[in-house]
Parts: C-alpha cells; structure tokens; sequence
C-alpha cells in the first residue's frame, strides 16, 4: 500500500516534461497515465473499506487538493488556480463525486472486480453520447461492438448471478460509468489551458464531507486505510483525473479512448497479483470481451 502511495506522489514529477511532448504523443503520454492510476481504484478502494463512501472522498479529495495546491504553488500556476470558473468547479466536482460514490457503494455488494468491470462501460457510453452531441450515425460495426462489450459485463458478472443477482449493486456501478461518459463528453469540450482539477478537489472535499455528516455515521479507521484513503486521493481521483482532463483536449480523442478501454484489465491485473480480490476467469473474459466490443465501437 505504502508503495501505490509513493508512486503515485512521485508520477506528479512527471507531468512537466510530459506537456513538453509534441501534440499526439503527450496525448497518449498523458492518457497512458490516467489509465495507469485509475487501475488502483479497485485495489485501493478495498483497502479503504469498510469505511463510508463519502468519508474515502472528502478525506481523500482533500489530500489530493492538498498536494496539487502545493504543486501549482511550487510551479508558479497559484493565480490560474484562483481564475477557475465556477461553473467549472461545480461540473468536475459534482461529476467526479457521483461517479466515484455510485462506485464505492457498488463494489461491496457486487465486488470490486465486477463494479470495476461494469463502471468501465463508459467508454462505450461515451461513443453513444459523442456521437448524439456531434450528429454523427452509428455504424453497423459499432452497433456490434456494443453488444459485444454488454456480453461482456454480463460475463463479468456471472458468479455473482449464481450467488443471488443483486439488481441494486448493477444499477449503481453502471450509473458511475454513465456518470463519467457525460462528464468527460461535456469536459472534452473545455476550454482551459490550466489544471481545473486540483481546485475542483477542495469543492469535493466540502460537498463529501457534508454528505458524509448527513448520511453517514464517521467510524475510526486504522492507519492501513488512512494511507490507503490518501492514495486514493492523489492517484485515481486527483491526477488520474488532471492527466486525462488534458489528454481529452488535446484533438486527439479517438486515440485516447482506445487506450482507457485497458483499464478495467490492468485493475483485474492489481487485485489478481496483490492478491486483493479473487478474479474468476468469467469476470477476466467480460474485462476482454468489454475491451474488444470498446475498440470496435470506437472506431
């Protein structure tokens, strides 16, 4: 654990020379890197638990806000920060907290590989939506790769069908992949040259926090998952998020859509390997099967 949270405070060092890069490959440079930390979600998330969905976001949100306030701080970018607007801050807080909530509240009741599987239809969703928002027809082919990729999810979700569907824990992992598509489509449409969300993090923090005070009960968590809540907060909700915010404006979204579909199997590989959660061969087949169905959708 202690090793994802170093890793993850150390890849900030990376994204300078990174903008640097020429327009495509800093696109996939910085997508690449998004899909490797939003990976640790599942992993890190189970070493979260049993802690409350809301208190794992306002703490760690707030630790990510922490460390990307002191970054831009360090870097000269405090006065961009400052300029952010409004609008903005509401869009990418509100929208990365309901995705990330509906998320954690799904991975206890259909475990964390099938939430993680089915929350990453939202590539899928994302084509869906682009394609609305620019007038653009589906092809037969996507039509296929679509179907493909929600076999998938159902494949994924086999061993939880034999143990007692739970239509609740479904609903609400897809409602987070839904969520993310029509934030990151309204988000591809951004206009800022600057990180919007280091600042949207502190927005988070406070909205989770009341959240939490509302509906949940604050338990006393043990040092494992306050490291773990703190890598949350810096690897898959703050720069995750930041990398693929920049990638997703850079012109060249088909390439980087292509490379976010690996996620769900990189995730598969963390818990498999760390030995997190257990992955049934259904669950892994559904992973390739969403990723395949995602490529041919996308094209």
């Amino acid at each position: 654990m202690a090793a994802v949270s170093i890793l993850a405070f150390r890849s900030w060092r990376v994204l300078t020379p990174i903008l640097s890069l020429g327009p495509k490959a800093r696109a996939v440079s910085l997508a690449l890197g998004a899909v490797l930390l939003w990976a640790t979600w599942p992993t890190l998330a189970t070493w979260a638990q049993p802690a409350p969905p809301f208190l794992i976001i306002s703490l760690g949100s707030a630790t990510g806000f922490a460390v990307a306030l002191a970054r831009s701080t360090a870097t000269g970018h405090g006065r961009a920060w400052r300029q952010t607007p409004l609008r903005t801050l509401l869009l990418v807080a509100g929208g990365l907290l309901t995705n990330n909530v509906l998320y954690l509240m799904a991975m206890p009741r259909i475990g964390p590989a099938e939430a993680n599987v089915i929350a990453y239809l939202w590539p899928i969703l994302l084509v869906l939506i682009a394609s609305r928002m620019n007038g653009l027809r589906i092809t037969r082919g996507q039509w296929l790769g679509i179907g493909a990729a929600f076999t998938g999810a159902a494949l994924a979700i086999g061993p939880t069908f034999a143990q007692g569907f739970d239509p609740l824990g479904f609903l609400l992992a897809f409602s987070s992949g839904l969520t993310f598509a029509v934030y990151a489509a309204i988000r591809s449409k951004g206009q800022e040259q600057h990180d919007v969300i280091g600042p949207s993090m502190g927005l988070m923090a406070v909205l989770a926090l009341g959240l939490h005070f509302a509906f949940e009960t604050t338990p006393q968590l043990a040092w494992p998952q306050l490291l773990a809540i703190a890598a949350i907060g810096v690897a898959p909700l703050t720069l995750s998020n930041a990398l693929w915010d920049l990638a997703s404006r850079t012109g060249h979204m088909a390439t980087i859509s292509g490379l976010a579909y690996l996620t769900p199997l990189v995730g598969l590989l963390l818990l498999s390997l760390l030995g997190v959660a257990t992955v049934s061969w259904s669950t892994a087949a559904g992973a390739v099967l969403v990723v395949a169905g995602a490529l041919a959708a996308s094209r």
